[in-house]
């Protein structure tokens, strides 16, 4: 549920990356052999450097005509998302994926801390993200009317809001704020296990009247979580 505070700084915070990429086609007209190592390359770097971050895949082949897939990163800084990224864009098949769009932000870890006996130790709440197949993705900027407005009036309109997800178990949200840091104020991420319930969910949270406070949440960007062996397997 989006929260009504501005950005803070400190511990409490991780950083999340989502980075969207397209195959270079150059990759498609190399031999198969060829492919398969620069496939397995990569696909050893990130297994390395799972104890590091929080690395997800999500396809959005046949989904996006213009994004292949999506890496989404969470770390407890912003030098390890960069590192990491930049090992990504070096090395094997990550040389031929073209980064296509990005999105940034931050996560208010005091709302979800992590629970050191699910998460391996690690300072990323890694057992809230990545749980479903599904997930669709989208920047949000208020008006400015709805800063104008009370706080009691807010906190009305969040919590019919927070009526309808609660009415889909199986429907999780997550909210980065994204208040200096990129183009949007928040990045709104919904997953699931149901496609059905992700659409019905999504359908009429559009029909709340929050959404009138609503300056630009576009574009939507609906994704489907695979390895990334697989979704490189069906692109290349």
């Amino acid at each position: 549920m989006e929260k009504n505070k501005t950005c803070s700084s400190g511990a409490e915070l991780r950083f999340a990356s989502f980075l969207f990429a397209k195959l270079d086609p150059a990759f498609k007209s190399m031999l198969s052999n060829e492919k398969i190592a620069l496939k397995q390359e990569l696909e050893n770097l990130i297994a390395a450097r799972q104890d590091q971050l929080f690395l997800r895949t999500y396809s959005l082949s046949g989904l996006r005509a213009e994004y292949d897939v999506l890496f989404w990163l969470i770390a407890c800084d912003v030098d390890t998302v960069q590192r990491v990224w930049g090992q990504i864009s070096t090395t094997g098949v990550g040389r031929y994926l073209r980064p296509a769009k990005s999105f940034v932000g931050i996560y208010h870890l005091s709302e979800h801390p992590p629970k050191k006996e699910q998460d391996g130790g690690s300072c990323v709440p890694r057992h809230l993200f990545g749980k479903y197949k599904y997930m669709l993705l989208h920047p949000l900027v208020r008006s400015h009317t709805w800063y104008e407005i009370s706080e009691g009036e807010r906190q009305k309109f969040l919590g019919e809001r927070q009526e309808v997800l609660a009415k889909y178990g199986s429907v999780i949200e997550h909210t980065f704020c994204s208040c200096g840091l990129d183009d949007q104020e928040h990045i709104v991420v919904r997953e699931s296990g149901s496609l059905e319930d992700l659409a019905n969910a999504s359908r009429e949270l559009r029909e709340q009247r929050i959404k009138m406070f609503t300056q630009q949440d576009t574009p939507y960007l609906f994704c489907v979580g695979r390895d990334l062996r697989d979704i490189l397997d069906s692109i290349g």
